[in-house]
């Protein structure tokens, strides 16, 4: 039945894939060259790593890709809708017409604030979107320190969502959004020293942060410790992107066009690092705060008993 369901899926992301392809080539033809051939970089991206997860039989990755081809085909689609109303084809280069865009998301006013914000929350709770994808535009928008601050403020609700779905609901809740595999792995990882972990998990890059909130409801972990772990990391991680991505720290032009090519590079030898060694390196991390617990225990038990002598 699994199996099924994975052929599926494989080929809602081929077909995905091949929808993407004809958009952009006849849709997008107003636009630069690049932009296509972005397009066309993640629909055979796409094609690539649905077939290696399906082969692998990594259905969560699979599933993963899916949504990241959605979120394409969305943004495309978005980018011809927006040419057609905003009818950019008047202008001749790219850079013109994306300060329009820029201009007519600016003139919605709060409005749009409060739709970032809500996305936001949204891409927390039910929308598992690359964070890039969610904080970019913003900083974009409305500058990198009113994006922060907006995204940062609907990523600390929506974690706080999810932590009380998993206070409230229980663990039935929980695997039905995140699966029983990573319910049960994070559940059993977390334990009694699931502060420490899961404050470093928030931190490390490549972890499920917000089925993390979602686990955490689950665990012993106080309501206080997660909300101040959380305000406390999320927003730096978030004025990151915020601030890279808007080009204030490196320019899109001249030499950071080099330092991008090498953060791009970096990223994506992360992500395959990721996918081979995640899992060991988790036990690792596990297996060294777990020592460092059990001494400390061991510590004060000794401790206890030597002060236990000698009040005798």
């Amino acid at each position: 039945m699994k199996e099924k369901k994975d052929i599926i899926l494989l080929c809602a992301n081929f077909a995905l894939c091949i929808a993407i392809v004809p958009l952009a080539h006849f849709f997008m033809s107003g636009w630069g060259v690049w932009f296509r051939v972005i397009f066309f970089a993640a629909a055979g991206a796409g094609a690539v790593a649905s077939a290696v997860t399906f082969i692998l039989k990594k259905t969560a990755l699979l599933k993963s890709v899916f949504v990241l081809l959605i979120l394409c085909a969305v943004f495309l689609v978005s980018f011809i809708t927006l040419s057609a109303v905003g009818h950019l084809e008047q202008y001749d280069k790219d850079e013109d017409k994306i300060n329009a865009v820029v201009e007519m998301l600016k003139s919605t006013g709060a409005w749009g604030m409060v739709i970032f914000f809500i996305l936001q929350v949204l891409q927390v709770v039910i929308l598992p979107l690359p964070a890039a994808v969610c904080y970019v535009p913003g900083a974009l928008i409305w500058g990198p320190l009113v994006a922060t601050l907006l995204a940062s403020a609907g990523v600390i609700c929506g974690s706080m969502i999810c932590y009380f779905i998993g206070r409230l609901w229980g663990r039935k809740a929980v695997i039905w959004i995140a699966g029983r595999e990573a319910t049960d792995k994070y559940v059993t990882q977390f334990g009694s020293r699931g502060k420490t972990v899961f404050a470093l998990m928030q931190i490390l890059p490549f972890f499920p942060d917000d089925i993390l909130c979602l686990i955490a409801g689950l665990t012993s972990m106080n309501f206080a410790f997660f909300t101040v772990s959380i305000t406390v990391v999320r927003p730096l991680i978030i004025a990151a992107y915020c601030y890279l991505g808007s080009g204030t720290v490196i320019p899109f032009s001249g030499w950071g066009i080099w330092v991008w090519i090498a953060v791009f590079a970096g990223c994506i030898a992360l992500a395959v690092l990721s996918l081979k060694y995640q899992s060991r390196f988790e036990n690792w991390l596990i297996s060294k705060f777990s020592r460092k617990s059990a001494n400390k225990k061991t510590e004060t038990e000794e401790f206890e008993s030597i002060e236990s002598g000698d009040n005798d």
